[in-house]
């Protein structure tokens, strides 16, 4: 294999014609200027397309947040009142057994039972959306928690 030298190549270079030699450096600046577009502006640019995507899917990620967040406040304020009613729709709703109920003088006396995971769940949700437990008596009856619950009346 002949090792070709800068001389060699340089000579050979002026011996082609004008314009030839016009039309292979046209054609080397368009290689060379498509070697740039692969290197640095396609990676560029898949980049810039993922960090908008990220961004995307943050605003939506603080949309919802912001949802959550403004929810919650409005949650306690705004749920349905505490009344006798609605008091035995929850317990019914989180499986347990309503014993007694009675509204008197702005209070609701409470007697109910169920297991005591339920039980603990709804008088957290009690808790949770505003009601105000005044005195409260728990006992354990077999596997079932049972609750006396004295709270104050909510009328709506």
């Amino acid at each position: 294999m002949k090792r070709l030298n800068g001389k060699a190549l340089v000579h050979q270079w002026q011996q082609l014609p004008a314009h030839r030699r016009t039309i292979l450096t046209l054609v080397l600046w368009a290689v060379g200027l498509v070697v740039v577009w692969q290197l640095a502006w396609l990676p560029s640019q898949t980049r810039l397309r993922n960090a908008d995507t990220r961004l995307a899917q943050e605003h939506e990620l603080a949309a919802l947040l912001k949802r959550v967040t403004q929810r919650q406040p409005q949650s306690a304020g705004t749920s349905e009142p505490f009344t006798p009613a609605s008091l035995s729709e929850r317990a019914r709703l989180a499986g347990l057994q309503v014993a007694g109920l009675e509204a008197r003088d702005g209070q609701l006396d409470v007697n109910l039972q169920g297991p005591p995971a339920a039980v603990l769940g709804w008088l957290h949700g009690l808790e949770r959306d505003g009601g105000q437990v005044q005195r409260l008596q728990l006992q354990v009856v077999d596997e079932q928690l049972q609750v006396y619950l004295v709270m104050a009346l909510t009328e709506g």
